[in-house]
């Protein structure tokens, strides 16, 4: 890392980190939050408390992303392999040591450097943190937006190949994706108006941090779809080929929200 970067991001110590950030399982999508532990530079470790909303039980050898860059020698990585696991009494918590090996591009100037153990934000293309912030919400809202569009294709590709009877399937519909579409609309609901609120904030020069509730926003950006609910309906290469768009959007927007919780934690 130069010199030059480094004096053009802001940084925050590792101590900062109090917030659950957002991961996710490869094999099978499977959201869960974490705590960040500590930083090498040939990983990171993670702590799954038992208080978190969002808990899942991580294996040895599990693929999982961590949809943050962590950033060494110029290069971000947020995918790895859960290289050992153990069980914490004192923190009541599952530790896990993740091995990064997945270069990827990043999409904002946030990031952890495992060479200082630092939250890095670069505003080099910003004129402050508010521009950044409302790109970010701007993003959330146009990724939930995509997955309803996503899940009406999806939605009409069942009616067609679905070994349902038309009893079933319409019983399938109304029990199983209109309770997703409900939910992705309120979601899509929320995030669209938090950003219109921040939008409306920032024009006033007002704080546009105060408004973001981590809790609220979180449960906005999990995902609504399992990919188990779809198991019994069509065969696991069809619904690999159908649900991989969701999913990719899914992933895209635990990026942005992991960006939200660092900008949070530069405001306190």
């Amino acid at each position: 890392m130069n010199i030059i970067e480094q004096r053009t991001e802001e940084r925050l110590p590792l101590e900062m980190a109090i917030l659950p950030f957002l991961g996710s399982r490869e094999e099978d999508y499977q959201p869960f939050e974490y705590i960040i532990q500590d930083f090498s530079q040939n990983g990171v470790r993670i702590a799954i408390p038992s208080w978190l909303n969002s808990r899942e039980r991580l294996y040895q050898r599990d693929r999982i992303n961590l949809h943050l860059p962590y950033r060494l020698q110029g290069q971000s990585r947020n995918q790895g392999m859960v290289a050992w696991e153990t069980w914490d009494k004192e923190v009541q918590a599952q530790v896990c040591g993740v091995a990064l090996d997945k270069v990827f591009l990043e999409t904002y100037p946030v990031f952890i450097s495992l060479e200082t153990k630092e939250l890095a934000i670069g505003l080099e293309s910003f004129k402050n943190e508010a521009d950044l912030l409302l790109l970010v919400l701007k993003d959330l809202a146009l990724l939930k937006r995509g997955m309803l569009i996503y899940l009406e294709r999806l939605a009409t590709y069942f009616t067609r190949v679905s070994e349902f009877s038309r009893q079933e399937f319409a019983l399938f519909r109304r029990i199983i994706i209109n309770d997703i579409r409900t939910g992705m609309q309120k979601n899509h609901e929320y995030l669209n108006s938090l950003y219109s609120e921040a939008l409306s904030l920032h024009s006033r020069n007002h704080d546009v941090m105060e408004i973001l509730d981590i809790d609220k926003l979180r449960q906005s950006v999990q995902s609504e779809i399992y990919v188990d609910l779809f198991s019994s309906v069509l065969s696991i290469e069809t619904i690999n080929m159908y649900l991989k768009a969701l999913k990719t959007l899914d992933k895209k927007s635990y990026n942005n929200y992991n960006t939200l919780v660092m900008l949070y934690l530069k405001s306190l």
